[in-house]
């Protein structure tokens, strides 16, 4: 039956979005990417004259922070295997990230100063002003430079969107402004949902991963120079404004959107009990995954009020004999205001509440055995996922 699904996507443009979420998240997609491989989806930067020999080319890549960077492995032709095996120790061509491109201390020369206007110590006593105050006069503990490097040394054959073979989107945020920056080869015109999204070119791959990857306070903001104005602009983690920029896929005409994303809040276990006894780094990944999770939930909610919307328009002008010509425009009208596609069909990927040892792995951690499980996790949902749509 998963066939059938499967021959239902031929000749659609297929999109890949993936979130953030450090080196878990990274893990997660890897999973979920193999999974897609199997199923007889083609990912990877691929030769254009080979796209007819194969109906289902993934060749959209949207990322922010960790799914940038798997974005980026994909559009420079490296498979799932391959980024598999040297994530988890096995030799080859590529080599895995570690520690020193990951905690790279060389940051970028950013004074802070002492705002006169704002004290964020003011009538604390001394000794917490003591000790708090060396954490304030940085903009971050390590800098995404060694990453950077990395993707430079390792991993791209083109500093430029345009050379690659795939559609490569990367989504960033700027630290001095309301804007939410996607970096590609196409100067798409602001989303009609978001006038604070843009689209910037001219971009080398390797600033933009750099940049979306600088998650606060623990990546310095990223300093990228605007050919346009001359001035500086400095970026951070692309999550901050929207974890899943569905609509980047959607701009680039895609018509299957297969979302990959690890941030599912923890739901009570008897076997692990509250996560009040975990202390706090477990209760504010919680915090951060409920808010984050809310916001997927409030935009597929949007997409299918829109739809169901629509739906009851047709079918209030179908019973009142409106004229075929009259019914198109205003349902031309009704998508165009609503920013809704007909086509689309939406795939999310991400954990069940019940694995909680997704929930629990280490964020940042190499480990390869923490890494396999999220992977496995990854590559099990994804199946599961195709199991389910084809018993729809």
């Amino acid at each position: 039956m998963t066939q059938e699904v499967l021959n239902s996507f031929k000749n659609k443009k297929i999109g890949l979005v993936m979130s953030g979420g450090v080196v878990k998240a990274a893990a997660w997609h890897l999973g979920v990417s193999l999974a897609l491989e199997e199923l007889g989806f083609r990912l990877g930067g691929f030769n254009k004259v080979r796209e007819k020999d194969d109906e289902l080319n993934i060749n959209t890549y949207v990322g922010s922070s960790a799914g940038a960077m798997i974005s980026t492995y994909f559009a420079n032709g490296f498979s799932p295997h391959e980024i598999i095996d040297a994530t988890i120790g096995k030799k080859g061509k590529l080599r895995a990230v570690g520690y020193k491109d990951m905690l790279y201390l060389k940051r970028p020369d950013i004074k802070t100063k002492k705002p006169e206007f704002f004290d964020p110590l003011e009538g604390f006593p001394y000794l917490i002003k003591k000790i708090v105050k060396p954490f304030l006069s940085t903009s971050g503990f390590f800098s995404t430079e060694g990453l950077r490097k990395y993707l430079i040394e390792h991993v791209l054959k083109a500093e430029d969107f345009d050379g690659l073979d795939v559609d490569l989107f990367v989504v960033a945020t700027q630290l001095d402004s309301s804007k939410k920056v996607i970096f590609s080869k196409y100067n798409y015109p602001n989303p009609t949902h978001d006038s604070t999204s843009h689209y910037y070119t001219d971009t080398k791959i390797s600033d933009a991963v750099a940049a979306s990857m600088a998650v606060p306070p623990f990546y310095t903001p990223f300093p990228i120079k605007n050919e346009r104005t001359g001035d500086v602009d400095y970026y951070i983690d692309g999550e901050i404004r929207d974890t899943l920029s569905t609509h980047v896929a959607i701009d680039n005409n895609c018509e299957i959107i297969i979302s990959s994303w690890t941030h599912t809040p923890y739901h009570f276990h008897d076997e692990i009990g509250s996560l009040a006894h975990y202390g706090i780094p477990s209760i504010a990944i919680q915090s951060i995954f409920l808010m984050i999770q809310k916001k997927i939930v409030t935009a597929r909610a949007q997409f299918k009020t829109a739809e169901d919307l629509l739906k009851t328009v047709h079918s209030y002008m179908k019973t009142e004999n409106f004229s075929e010509r009259h019914s198109k425009e205003i349902i031309r009208i009704l998508e165009s205001k609503l920013s809704y596609k007909g086509n689309l069909k939406f795939i999310d990927i991400y954990p069940d509440h019940k694995d909680y040892r997704t929930f629990f792995t280490n964020q940042f951690s190499l480990e390869s055995d923490a890494m396999a499980l999220v992977i496995r996790q990854g590559y099990k949902k994804t199946m599961q996922v195709f199991n389910d749509l084809s018993e729809v």
